[in-house]
């Protein structure tokens, strides 16, 4: 199905299929990454103002986002990310494509209103959260939901914030799936003389990392361990010698497998966050036979049943994730139990075939949804050739 990939990673890459699975490159703009590296090094050194700190990737990805816009080709279907495809989608239109939008999170003036909250409760300025989203980026994205077609969302969480948001009737579920292969349970039982919290993701305040810091240190458990894997925002620091215990470890960002190695390693998956769309982390811990623990803002509603396979709590409550902690630690046996569980679902629901599956049928069915309409709204479509 595939026709072209517009890469927006380090570099800046056209690619084309090249056989059954492999991809050529046909186009790179390697000045776009020293452009982009002297724009943040120019910014870091300027004098502190109110504007975000993330402000710099409004003008790196409009730019990309133009460079990649005249490589779009004829095609039945585009599907953009949110932020970096203004151009692209209007290329896109006008040459008979059916647009969509990738949206990993919730609305975005969702997830602004939520990491504003963070701040003022823990007392952090905005302009110093990596989390905070700069207005113009914002803005920019709700031209997006506005020209595109459809809007591909991870949750029904998500999908609710974008109703909420003015957007009804765009956006749709499409649930991410996870290498069940590659994301394993361990072969043996983790050992019974500690018992091991795990966290993947940024540490963060968006991601309700005092909370669960809060948690633990409330729980005081003995022969316990806190993980945290991931990359600590400086907001952060001043919390973190506030909260944490000796027995919390920082390892930083890890590679995928030594993730894996984690999570075969622990007893109980943690994850604190208060603006969510569906954390693929989730996906990966269940896959790796853990029970989990999840707020009702990280998505997990759509992949967790709460005593079956893992437990859910209300966001921003400390004393309810250290009871559901709790419970873990003293019901090991019942705990291990849902991690089996947990390993089923995967399998059942949210395999990376199982997302193959949902995103061809959503490619097909907008497509013809969209063939229905008047042809007054639908353009050249019909007559564009099969992607």
């Amino acid at each position: 199905m595939l026709r072209r990939v517009l890469s927006f990673g380090l570099e800046l890459e056209v690619l084309d299929p090249d056989g059954a699975s492999d991809l050529k490159q046909v186009r790179k703009y390697p000045h776009y990454r020293i452009a982009n590296r002297v724009l943040w090094a120019a910014w870091r050194r300027l004098p502190a103002t109110s504007y975000s700190a993330t402000l710099p990737v409004v003008f790196s990805s409009t730019y990309a986002d133009w460079l990649i816009s005249r490589w779009i080709p004829t095609s039945d279907i585009f599907h953009g990310w949110a932020g970096l495809s203004l151009t692209s989608l209007r290329v896109a239109k006008q040459h008979g494509a059916v647009t969509m939008l990738e949206n990993p999170t919730m609305h975005p003036c969702d997830w602004q209103k939520a990491v504003l909250e963070e701040c003022d409760t823990f007392g952090v300025r905005p302009r110093d959260c990596r989390a905070v989203l700069p207005s113009l980026l914002i803005e920019r994205m709700d031209r997006e939901y506005t020209v595109c077609d459809f809007i591909i969302v991870p949750s029904s969480l998500a999908r609710q914030s974008f109703e909420q948001s003015g957007h009804p009737g765009k956006a749709i579920v499409v649930h991410a799936g996870v290498d069940h292969h590659f994301f394993t349970p361990s072969a043996t039982p983790p050992s019974q003389e500690i018992f091991r919290v795990c966290y993947t993701g940024r540490v963060e305040l968006a991601k309700g990392i005092p909370y669960l810091l809060q948690a633990w240190k409330q729980l005081a458990l003995p022969n316990a361990e806190l993980v945290l894997i991931g990359q600590v925002a400086p907001e952060l620091r001043s919390l973190v010698a506030k909260y944490a215990l000796p027995n919390v470890r920082f390892v930083g960002f890890l590679p995928a497998s030594q993730v894996a190695d984690w999570y075969r390693a622990s007893n109980l998956f943690a994850f604190p966050s208060v603006n969510e769309g569906l954390a693929r982390v989730l996906l990966e811990a269940m896959s790796s036979g853990l029970p989990i623990v999840a707020t009702s803002r990280s998505g997990g509603e759509d992949c967790i049943t709460p005593g079956y396979d893992g437990i859910i709590v209300p966001p921003r409550d400390a004393t309810a994730l250290a009871d559901a902690i709790l419970w873990h630690f003293r019901n090991r046996e019942q705990s291990a139990i849902m991690g089996k569980a947990a390993r089923v679902t995967i399998e059942q629901r949210f395999t990376v075939s199982h997302y193959e599956e949902r995103m061809i049928s959503v490619y097909s069915s907008c497509k013809t949804e969209v063939s229905r309409q008047p042809s007054s709204h639908r353009a050249s479509v019909t007559n564009a050739p099969k992607a």
